[in-house]
């Protein structure tokens, strides 16, 4: 169909999920990168008149091929950067009989992200809106660290591995075409996944593993979706304002004196 001409406007805006790392100027590089990469197909949004989409109805496609070559090239992206695994903070935790801590910790697998269904695109011809709606997963994520527990005079130590099963992340992005105005209509964790956790080291002994599994479980999992959703989602606001911006600039500007 041929609204598909705006398929890579909307896929644009997508990249906005490569992780790049918790480093702050990364993300500020991430969106400048995104925002350089959309202006010249935004170009082609603001001129996609009106005499050229009231001959498309109310329509849907499925962008799935196409996503599925995207993904490929995000991901590929995301291991030549260096970000699969990704160093992360240490954390220092207490628990029910005693403290961890939790150091040279790495989070891996950011590099597989899948379209989960289907992507579609839709135009709504009642009230000239374009939408693109998709949901993409990672199968597993890992985050795993060295422990140093302590529990009176008891010390161990060894590695744990949280593994965050079938995270997923839904997004949907609307296009005003009469407007011509981007908005993200809704982003959140569609599911947040299951966690378990495994340990391997000295001194283990079940109880002590039991007390801290019931603090880490909710710790280490809640620490997983902060990082995705600071290096995956956070972006994506200010690159579409960056972009409205953009065109604000192109078909309404201002003039001065």
């Amino acid at each position: 169909m041929k609204f598909l001409v705006l398929a890579p406007l909307f896929w644009a805006l997508t990249l906005a999920f490569e992780p790049i790392g918790f480093n702050p100027e990364k993300i500020e590089d991430l969106k400048s990168a995104l925002i350089d990469q959309f202006i010249g197909i935004a170009e082609e949004f603001a001129d996609f008149s009106s005499s050229e989409r009231h001959i498309l109805g109310s329509s849907d496609a499925l962008l799935n091929d196409y996503f599925d070559v995207a993904l490929v090239d995000v991901n590929a992206a995301i291991s030549n950067a260096g970000l699969d695994p990704l160093s992360v903070t240490d954390l220092s935790v207490d628990f029910s009989i005693g403290q961890v801590n939790l150091t040279e910790g790495n989070l891996t697998n950011l590099a597989t992200i899948e379209r989960y269904h289907n992507a579609t695109l839709s135009y709504d011809s009642d009230n000239d809106t374009l939408a693109l709606e998709f949901i993409l997963r990672w199968e597993d994520i890992e985050l795993s660290y060295k422990f140093h527990s302590q529990v009176e005079l008891i010390s161990s130590t060894g590695h744990v591995v949280a593994k965050v099963e079938h995270l997923k992340i839904h997004l949907k992005l609307v296009a005003d075409l009469e407007l011509v105005h981007l908005e993200e209509d809704s982003m959140d964790f569609n599911q947040t996944g299951a966690i378990t956790l495994t340990y391997t080291g000295v001194g283990l002994l079940d109880y002590i593993l039991d007390a801290m599994s019931d603090t880490l479980t909710a710790v280490l999992h809640n620490y997983v979706l902060e990082k995705v959703r600071e290096i995956v989602m956070d972006p994506v606001d200010d690159v579409i304002d960056a972009v409205n911006d953009f065109l604000d600039d192109i078909l309404r500007p201002t003039t001065t004196g």
